[in-house]
């Protein structure tokens, strides 16, 4: 007999756990620092030990569901659908079929974990099994980006925008319009969803953007002018006269400014305007006869 989605899905989370769940060098580095040189005796010992306050931190890193976990587990979750009530429903089920995880180290060590009722909540929960894509989305991945469709479905996911009516047509028309050849264009999608992410509910993409492109603009101009005043004197000086120096690194609000306007061109079909205020040399004039030549681009 064929398992109901819900169901594949709670053994694929079962079977994960006894599989092991992959921890980076980052998990190991820590470990290390924090705990020492331990064996995979003592480190087993360490998580068992519920009298430990350190165990606890331990347990929260290691049960922690990774980009692989969740790499993973995307298909059965996507294919679950699951709201809120389903995903409180899901996390009871495995608490119910599962004591005990597996966390596999990058060295191949694998710790047997204890696993509360609490820690399965906290699992399911992090794995955000009911913020799934509309399934028209989902859909365009599949065709629009194959090879990228897993991973940006896991980053809708984990990012979590509100899927209000606004923000699926303005993914619609993004991921219809935006070309394959376009440069970096998973990232952009990635900021993307990180930006929805950011939106109130009743806001409207679009207009957002346009104003998010303008504060990048403006930004990227003051990094320029403070690096300027920065390479002609030095950082104390600079204070002293009463200018304020916010961090402004310029490379990645130059970053942020390309994935926007590569958005804004595939959505709208044109280049953003930049309608920021700007300063030009308009030479000497003699009357306003002649002002208005030159601001329509008449030689004087």
């Amino acid at each position: 007999m064929q398992k109901s989605p819900f169901d594949a899905l709670l053994a694929a989370l079962l079977d994960i756990l006894e599989t092991g769940l992959s921890q980076d060098a980052a998990v190991a580095h820590f470990i290390g620092s924090t705990h020492g040189d331990l064996t995979p005796q003592a480190l087993a010992a360490l998580v068992a030990d519920p009298d430990d306050p350190q165990a606890a931190s331990l347990l929260e890193l290691l049960l922690f569901p990774g980009p692989d976990t969740a790499l993973a587990l995307e298909d059965a979750m996507g294919q679950a659908r699951l709201d809120a009530r389903d995903a409180a429903r899901l996390a009871e089920a495995l608490a119910d079929n599962a004591t005990r995880a597996i966390a596999v180290m990058p060295d191949g060590t694998r710790l047997s974990l204890p696993l509360t009722r609490e820690q399965a909540a906290r699992f399911v929960s992090r794995l955000a099994p009911h913020r799934s894509l509309p399934d028209d989305l989902r859909r365009l991945l599949e065709t629009r980006r194959p090879a990228d469709a897993r991973a940006l479905a896991v980053a809708a996911r984990q990012t979590g925008p509100d899927w209000t009516p606004a923000a699926v047509s303005f993914c619609r028309t993004l991921l219809y319009r935006l070309s394959p050849e376009v440069p970096d264009a998973a990232e952009a999608i990635r900021y993307v969803l990180r930006f929805l992410a950011t939106l109130p509910g009743a806001s409207l993409p679009l207009p957002a953007l346009m104003a998010r492109r303008s504060q990048l603009v403006a930004q990227l101009r003051r990094a320029a002018r403070q690096d300027e005043a920065l390479a002609n004197s030095n950082y104390e000086t600079v204070i002293m006269a009463g200018n304020r120096l916010p961090y402004l690194h310029a490379p990645d609000i130059a970053r942020e400014l390309a994935q926007a306007d590569a958005v804004i061109l595939a959505v709208t079909g044109r280049p953003a305007i930049d309608t920021g205020a700007s300063c030009q040399n308009m030479g000497v004039v003699a009357d306003m006869k002649h002002l208005l030549r030159v601001f329509d681009g008449e030689a004087g």
